[in-house]
């Protein structure tokens, strides 16, 4: 599902954030990616969604060399590739119903056509009875459910979270784990970006541990630690 080659990345200035990564994650795996800030994990998420370039190497993305795609094709590849982030980046102006089906709206769907598609999805992630609040109007591990559910509601093939329970308490952060668990079990390949040692110790996932942009640990069932 995802295939890196000899990914280096060096920003303007000299900056050495990704060398020589080379990783494979198959279709339907659930992956932590896990090292200190600095280590490289955000600009390798960054490559998979090729809003950065690699200096070098190859990246595949469900069997197709993103490197070589053209930008009128990206778009598609994003698609394919679900998104979470930190910052919940929720509009706030729009219902958690409507923040959800605008992902679909943005690709194309009839509104007549998502309205099952998206009460599902709200439902699968806990919020059905909160489809018509605002998002002041939920808890910050509700909305980061709204933007999990805003990333899965096309069930695409692969899901990405960088950093998705960083401002979030303990017990939170597990109930979106299990709820990752969940859309990992219905066939997403699932890679999560986290510092969350507590987190990716209980969850015994593959762990793969970068330190200064180098791949120092693959570890099938892992833990944060060495």
């Amino acid at each position: 599902m995802i295939k890196m080659r000899g990914v280096t990345k060096t920003y303007p200035g000299g900056h050495l954030a990704l060398d020589n990564v080379n990783l494979d994650i198959e279709k339907g795996e659930f992956v932590f990616l896990v090292g200190p800030s600095g280590s490289g994990k955000s600009t390798l998420v960054r490559c998979l969604l090729k809003e950065l370039e690699p200096t070098a190497g190859t990246i595949f993305v469900a069997g197709r060399d993103i490197g070589r795609l053209s930008q009128s094709k990206v778009p598609y590849l994003r698609r394919n590739i679900g998104c979470v982030f930190q910052d919940f980046k929720l509009l706030p102006n729009k219902t958690v119903y409507e923040n959800v089906s605008f992902a679909l709206e943005v690709i194309g769907k009839p509104r007549y056509m998502t309205k099952n598609q998206v009460e599902d999805v709200l439902k699968l992630v806990g919020l059905g009875t909160k489809m018509d609040r605002y998002p002041n109007e939920i808890s910050g591990g509700e909305m980061q459910r709204v933007s999990i559910a805003r990333a899965f509601v096309n069930h695409p093939p692969i899901l990405l979270a960088d950093e998705p329970t960083g401002n979030l308490d303990p017990v939170t952060t597990m109930g979106l784990m299990k709820l990752f668990n969940r859309i990992n079990r219905l066939g997403t390949t699932v890679v999560v970006a986290t510092h969350d040692k507590e987190m990716v110790d209980s969850m015994r996932k593959r762990v793969v541990a970068l330190e200064a942009g180098r791949v120092v640990r693959d570890q099938a069932r892992g833990v944060y630690g060495h």
